[in-house]
């Protein structure tokens, strides 16, 4: 009511400074008074516009540039298979002995007097085992423990069966290299013998051999120089060391490649590249593909790798101890304390602890 009354004052004095006709004064008032307060209704509308513009606005414009909340992505795990640890039971004559993928041990070389040796075998036909009367060394048995063969020390080398009866005297005088031995094809009908210029492949059926001597074999063989055969059971493999790298005794030698041989003919076949040598017959894969190597650092010490079969590139990280792969395609790892299981690809899965029995033993395993 206020308002209406000083809006009315105020019309009247701008009436009166007018000075319009007296008898039009009333119409005047009236009119002048309308145009008055609809300018302060418009100027008043405006102002509150501004106002809450002024308010809403910078609201408006602090929530939508608001930082939003950083979620953090989600961390990577890396999911690798558990590796099982246990012991393995103590050693008895009485049953066959089994290691970590169901591998069989089937011959223990113990140390015996005068540097001789002691062979405690698996009887495949009883069971048990049963210490061998013979102590050539080094010895070699066949995958089905029917035969073995060993170097008399006079130039020759016996075979014999699991009864100590002698099979066959061969006229060969065997090559001794670090670790090397007699090494009986997978089928157990041949016999390859290294020797000083080369290979010699001896047949059990024909109770004959042959000698293949090339002075290349032996000249590029590196310190490491070991004949196994190929998985075929046709072929064998033998280390070649890098001839551009000059031979020196303060470091080992390079290998270059892995030369395959005709057992056959005893001609090359290919050749692998390759950075290690390979470790034994049962170093090759059941699918041909990778095989167990043994690589020399220039300090001479020595680790086993996974390589592969047609570019020789390794794969995984190094294996300790006599490894071999397994008839599933698992590698088992034998050393002095523990044996361990891997995958094809050198993932560990296994790791047991070996009875006390095997602390001086060297372990011959037969695949499961």
């Amino acid at each position: 009511m206020r308002d209406l009354e000083e809006s009315l004052r105020d019309a009247v004095l701008d009436l009166a400074d007018g000075a319009p006709l007296t008898e039009n004064l009333a119409t005047v008032a009236r009119a002048r008074g309308r145009r008055i307060r609809r300018r302060r209704r418009t100027a008043l509308g405006a102002f509150v516009v501004v106002m809450f513009a002024a308010v809403a606005v910078p609201y408006v414009a602090l929530r939508r540039e608001a930082p939003q909340p950083v979620v953090e992505p989600a961390p990577t795990v890396t999911v690798t298979p558990s590796v099982l640890t246990r012991a393995l039971p103590g050693f008895s004559i009485k049953s066959p002995y089994r290691l970590p993928g169901g591998a069989t041990v089937s011959m223990l070389t113990l140390p015996g007097a005068d540097d001789s040796k002691m062979y405690v075998s698996l009887d495949r036909s009883t069971g048990r085992y049963r210490q061998l009367a013979f102590a050539y060394d080094p010895l070699g048995m066949s995958a089905d423990g029917k035969l073995f063969a060993g170097s008399t020390g006079s130039g020759k080398v016996r075979v014999l069966d699991a009864a100590d009866r002698t099979v066959d005297t061969i006229g060969v005088r065997m090559q001794f290299d670090i670790d090397s031995k007699p090494e009986w094809s997978p089928d157990g009908s041949r016999l390859l013998l290294p020797t000083p210029d080369g290979f010699a492949v001896y047949d059990v059926a024909t109770k004959s051999h042959r000698v293949f001597e090339n002075s290349a074999i032996r000249y590029f063989c590196p310190d490491l120089c070991y004949f196994t055969w190929l998985p075929n059971g046709r072929e064998v493999a033998v280390g070649r060391r890098d001839d551009n790298v000059p031979r020196s005794e303060a470091r080992a030698a390079v290998v270059a490649s892995a030369d395959i041989y005709s057992a056959d003919t005893g001609k090359l076949v290919r050749s692998i590249p390759m950075t290690g040598v390979p470790a034994s017959t049962d170093a090759w894969s059941p699918d041909g593909r990778s095989v167990l190597v043994r690589v020399q650092d220039e300090d001479f010490s020595t680790s086993t790798r996974i390589a592969d079969t047609t570019t020789g590139a390794l794969r995984g990280d190094p294996i300790s101890g006599q490894a071999l792969f397994l008839g599933d395609g698992r590698i088992l790892a034998i050393g002095s304390r523990h044996a361990e299981l891997f995958t094809a690809d050198g993932i560990p899965l296994e790791e047991a602890t070996l009875p006390r029995q095997f602390n001086d033993a060297i372990l011959t395993v037969t695949r499961n």
